[in-house]
């Protein structure tokens, strides 16, 4: 039965999660200086901007960052889901930290607030039952001779060959999801929308969360042809001028057709239409000096970072809070660094001319 706070809770997913976060302990890869994210390892900018809460919105979108007109300066790290070289296909993120966010937040103390999107609609998991299954299939193609044996292809390849053999044949819907997600060239980060995938609270409504980007303002570039190109096309565009991008909502007002246990299945736009909350402006700067690079490098974010007005919502996010923390505890352990939420004039110094 669904929760009041529009949840149904499975029976034994508190083990599940704690298996969850063993798993992507197990296959963070600890080999390499900088130890990298073990998701979005790849940054392409750390990019400045102001998230502008719209006047006059409607009465019951009022709740939370949204209650009344406001700006926040923020940080966005644009990113790749898993691959190094820009050209491949792949899924991307845009990770967003708000600063000057006062009150109560659910993780964490301090005046910040992260919101985490990525270039799809839906989630590649069903639930946390699913979500196990699949990275016990991607640990089992870690530790597996199969792919060792496959030399004439890719070392990826041939793990992803033992994760379809193994598990994925079996849940076409979950294959389809990813094979759409690694399908994507884009040729820049500011042209792309990005999506929640997975529901929140906004006030006593769940949501979902989108961007959408103005891409009228962007300069056209000619695509480079190197590794590196989202960086370098970001870096190109934010020179030439400056970027924006709506963030949106979509209200659930039909449960039967918008599950909140169910982040593979997309709410119908027709049925809720996306509105607009708030414009997240990005002035003209250079986000990819070495110093700006690597305090991103270093941020954390977590979607449980946030105010109680916006509390992530189903079993996907119950199990990131844990994943991500445990995560970005030991990724700075291993760089000997701090997981401290950085101060909104430690990044200003970063960017100010």
């Amino acid at each position: 039965m669904e929760t009041p706070d529009h949840e149904e809770i499975p029976p034994g997913e508190d083990a599940l999660i704690a298996r969850l976060v063993e798993q992507n302990l197990a296959l963070l890869d600890a080999s390499t200086r900088p130890v990298r994210r073990g998701q979005h390892p790849k940054h392409h900018g750390c990019v400045h901007a102001e998230f502008v809460v719209e006047p006059d919105l409607d009465a019951e979108l009022r709740h939370g960052l949204f209650a009344r007109p406001g700006s926040y300066p923020t940080v966005i790290r644009f990113s790749n889901g898993a691959a190094f070289d820009d050209r491949k296909g792949d899924a991307h993120g845009m990770a967003l930290k708000l600063f000057d966010v006062p009150g109560e937040k659910l993780l964490g103390e301090g005046d910040t607030h992260d919101f985490v999107l990525i270039d799809h609609p839906v989630f590649f998991a069903a639930d946390v039952a699913g979500y196990v299954a699949l990275f016990e299939a991607l640990l089992g193609a870690k530790q597996s001779v199969l792919p060792k044996l496959a030399f004439f292809l890719p070392r990826f390849l041939a793990e992803m060959g033992h994760v379809y053999l193994t598990h994925l044949h079996k849940h076409p819907h979950e294959l389809s999801i990813m094979l759409a997600m690694i399908a994507k060239h884009p040729d820049s980060p500011l042209a792309i929308r990005y999506w929640s995938t997975t529901p929140y609270c906004l006030g006593p409504h769940a949501v979902k969360w989108a961007v959408q980007p103005h891409e009228a303002l962007l300069k056209p570039f000619d695509t480079p042809n190197s590794a590196d190109k989202l960086r370098l096309t970001l870096t190109r565009q934010l020179a030439a001028g400056e970027a924006a991008f709506d963030f949106m909502v979509q209200l659930r007002n039909d449960p039967a057709s918008m599950p909140v246990e169910d982040p593979t299945r997309e709410w119908d736009a027709q049925r809720s239409p996306w509105r607009k909350l708030a414009t997240l402006r990005i002035p003209r700067q250079r986000p990819d000096t070495p110093e700006l690079m690597s305090f991103c490098e270093q941020l954390s974010f977590n979607p449980w970072r946030c105010r109680p007005e916006h509390r992530p919502l189903g079993g996907v996010n119950r199990a990131r809070k844990s994943i991500y923390q445990a995560l970005s505890e030991r990724r700075h352990e291993l760089n000997a660094g701090t997981s401290a939420e950085p101060s909104l004039s430690e990044f200003k110094k970063l960017w100010a001319e």
